[in-house]
């Protein structure tokens, strides 16, 4: 507790600066905003080298393992190219009077990154906090010992220090830094940590961002397309050892299909990595010991059927668990029970539709979910009856990737959406404003004043709850409403102005 204290005494002038930075408009001016975009951007064009070497140190992999790390250069490119559309004003209505909302920047933001996209995670909630004009505090994770100073290192030196900082630190520090007041907090990590942020936000009143996680199933129906099925999942599923927080978590798959796929996946996993994966320098590592041993334990509770991997190869100083395939574990078990974050892909047989998706239903909202079917029948029946924070139809993960689509997720996976320009609007607040006309026979109040001489006869009231609820029929309002009627009166209003424009000798391309 006085380490907490101490740490607290430190930030609160730290944070008070930045607010005052802020306060003095230097974020809001978009030629500033402009710049650090560019520095983000130069930055990874500058130090790709390294940054990629940072993160095989401490997560391994092979080299294309750092493309996801330095994607932030691109998206700030992506920012760039949209910065202005982005921070204009938008009309709504109203000409001699109009109303209009202005995007505006929340103030002192705290983004808490986690550690298995060390740069990605911190730096993309980044980006659309610039674009929208705030001062930044980074707190990388305390288990990335190569990342995090790296992390540092270059936003010293490519960004504006007085507004966007880098905290380094663990537990204690964190909880000094959700002891100050902040304009809006962005999280990334797991839903008890989640809580906790929640309950410091709470104190001041301050909204949150979470990116959570959860048991991301993979349904596959007796139609999938196996090829691709296979192929899609096992790429997903071993990716930076499964420590991904859209990985496929668990596999459900048609009794028809399982052994096809059981059988597939074991010689994916040999084909992808070898029979030895530890010398593989394609696979990963698990973050510390700590998360070995919890993985491990995950393995040993499972029951069912090992197809390979498993406990036997594991090594924990070298902080390796080989791909590991267990069909028909447990459903009380801790391994369907917690997320993975992990390599291990437990693959169940089912029998209905309906009861996949009772499994599905039977545990926390998933921040994604993965569909594998040809029956498009099937597939709505999913989507419609499988709720979650993103969702792929014959893919895994790559709705992520998409940055004009906000990625987020809903319920206990987490609140709040980013990428792109849905990341510029979580953090900025769009402001209401309302400009009123003073010109002459427009400069009466909203409504007529009372004149205390001249009460207002009852049937005022009747007109104006009329001319507030409506007069026209409900019947024809419901009719007017029908998508073909408004199709259908859209196109005669393009056919009368195609033919006023033919009895000009106007040609309709005009249009």
């Amino acid at each position: 507790m006085a380490a907490v204290e101490k740490f607290s005494s430190e930030y609160e002038p730290m944070v008070g600066k930045m607010r005052a930075a802020f306060d003095a408009g230097k974020t809001k001016d978009i030629a500033w905003r402009r710049r650090q975009l560019e520095g983000i951007h130069r930055m990874m064009v500058e130090n790709h080298e390294a940054v990629t070497d940072a993160t095989r140190k401490d997560l391994g992999g092979g080299k294309l393992r750092g493309l996801g790390e330095v994607s932030p250069g691109a998206a700030a490119d992506q920012a760039l190219a949209h910065l202005d559309d982005w921070t204009d004003e938008k009309w709504i209505s109203g000409w001699i009077s109009r109303c209009y909302t202005r995007p505006e920047p929340k103030g002192v933001v705290l983004i808490i990154a986690p550690w298995n996209f060390p740069f990605n995670l911190a730096l993309m909630p980044l980006i659309p906090a610039i674009a929208a004009g705030n001062c930044v505090i980074i707190k990388p994770s305390e288990m990335n010992p190569t990342c995090a100073p790296l992390l540092q290192a270059l936003v010293e030196k490519y960004l504006d220090s007085e507004c966007i900082k880098v905290v380094q630190g663990a537990l204690d520090e964190t909880t000094a830094l959700l002891k100050q007041r902040w304009d809006h907090i962005f999280y990334t990590g797991n839903g008890v940590v989640g809580r906790i942020v929640m309950r410091a936000a709470a104190e001041h009143l301050t909204p949150v961002t979470l990116e959570l996680g959860g048991k991301s199933p993979v349904i596959i129906d007796e139609t999938a397309q196996m090829d691709a099925t296979c192929d899609r999942v096992s790429l997903v599923k071993w990716m930076n050892c499964g420590q991904i927080c859209v990985a496929p978590d668990y596999v459900l798959v048609h009794e028809s299909r399982a052994k096809e796929f059981v059988d597939r996946q074991k010689a994916l996993v040999l084909k992808s990595f070898g029979d030895d994966p530890k010398a593989c320098g394609e696979y990963g590592k698990i973050v510390n010991e700590r998360h070995v041993d919890r993985v491990q334990k995950l393995i040993e509770t499972a029951k069912g059927e090992l197809i390979c991997g498993g406990v036997a190869g594991i090594d924990r100083s070298a902080r390796h668990i080989p791909p590991t395939i267990i069909y028909e574990p447990s459903m009380d078990s801790p391994l369907m029970q917690e997320e993975i974050f992990g390599p291990i892909m437990p693959i169940v047989p089912y029998k209905t539709l309906d009861d996949a998706i009772k499994i599905v239903n039977s545990k926390d909202m998933p921040l994604a979910f993965y569909m594998y079917s040809e029956n498009s029948a099937n597939i709505e029946k999913v989507l419609s009856n499988v709720s979650s924070g993103g969702a792929c139809v014959n893919t895994s993960l790559e709705h992520i990737l998409e940055e004009d689509a906000p990625f987020g997720g809903k319920g206990p996976s987490g609140m709040g959406s980013y990428h792109g320009k849905f990341g510029f609007d979580e953090l900025s607040h769009t402001r209401t404003i309302l400009r009123k006309s003073t010109l002459p026979g427009f400069r009466g109040a909203a409504f007529p004043l009372p004149i205390a001489a001249k009460p207002t006869p009852d049937f005022v009231y009747g007109i104006a709850v009329k001319m507030t609820l409506g007069v026209m029929p409900r019947g024809l309002k419901a009719f007017l409403r029908q998508h073909w009627v408004k199709r259908s009166f859209k196109l005669l209003l393009l056919a009368v102005a195609v033919g006023a424009l033919a009895s000009h000798g106007i040609p309709p391309w005009f249009l």
